[in-house]
């Protein structure tokens, strides 16, 4: 029997957007969920290749007795945008590839990437339907500086060097808003039909 090939649901949103939020909702709906953060991180520690490539690039200390050294490896790219976009050069590549495997696998009618970084790391070539979760800046950054305990110039810093609200609207086909006015788990419901039909 042939396993079906599923569609590809991005989802993707600014610091504090709540994209996780979504993510978890579609989850509880049976949903498989790729979290392309908790993907690198793995990949990071366990793709040959991706070691490789990293050690050629940042040296023998970006791993300790074979475990990546992560304190060592973002006081390589935290000033040099140059070393950054080097690392993101490997780590996209073989987190959208390790996408496409985990999607083939499932059969699954449709499944979601979780990309904080859709657009920027090539990710949205790997997907069939951009879902982005947009919400007033002051929500935002109450949430982010509630959660992740950083200031609120910190919060702002990371904002300014994300794509904004506006942009990622312009390029996903759908829009999710988590504010006060709109309940997210109808939205996700709406879209969950959408993405959904044949599945159950």
């Amino acid at each position: 029997m042939t396993r079906r090939v599923p569609l590809k649901v991005g989802v993707t949103g600014g610091i504090g957007s709540g994209k996780s939020t979504v993510c978890r909702l579609f989850a509880m709906l049976g949903v498989p969920v790729y979290d392309s953060d908790a993907g690198a991180k793995r990949l990071m520690s366990s793709d040959p290749a991706l070691i490789a490539a990293i050690r050629e690039r940042f040296g023998a200390a970006s791993y300790r007795d074979g475990v990546l050294d992560r304190r060592y490896l973002a006081s390589q790219v935290f000033s040099s945008p140059v070393a950054l976009a080097a690392l993101n050069g490997v780590v996209h590549p073989a987190v959208r590839s390790d996408f496409r495997r985990w999607a083939g696998e499932l059969g699954a009618e449709y499944v979601v990437a979780e990309s904080a970084v859709l657009f920027e790391s090539g990710m949205d070539r790997e997907v069939d339907e951009i879902v982005t979760v947009s919400a007033p800046e002051r929500l935002r950054l109450e949430r982010a500086v509630g959660r992740d305990r950083s200031s609120e110039e910190e919060v702002r810093a990371r904002m300014r060097s994300q794509m904004n609200d506006a942009e990622r609207e312009a390029l996903a086909g759908h829009v999710i808003f988590n504010d006060e006015k709109h309940l997210l788990w109808e939205q996700v419901l709406r879209l969950d039909a959408r993405f959904g039909v044949g599945r159950r």
